[in-house]
């Protein structure tokens, strides 16, 4: 079995039928409502600083899974 990440964009008043849906027909591990962040992006040097060091270790992190997970 593989575990599946998915980020999708939806109206909120779509959400929770949505996951009630989803929850019915798969296992559900994590559900999250991200918060929106572009406007904090394009305005804050610094947050975009944090979100480039959070892509950097997952790279790192998925590389290291993937050449020692025999």
């Amino acid at each position: 079995m593989k575990t599946i990440n998915m980020t999708f964009k939806m109206e909120e008043t779509e959400i929770i039928n949505f996951e009630n849906w989803f929850r019915q027909h798969q296992k559900v591990i994590d559900f999250k409502i991200l918060p929106e962040t572009e406007e904090l992006y394009e305005k804050d040097e610094h947050f975009k600083k944090l979100v480039k060091g959070v892509k950097t270790a997952q790279k790192l992190r998925d590389e290291y899974i993937n050449n020692h997970n025999h």
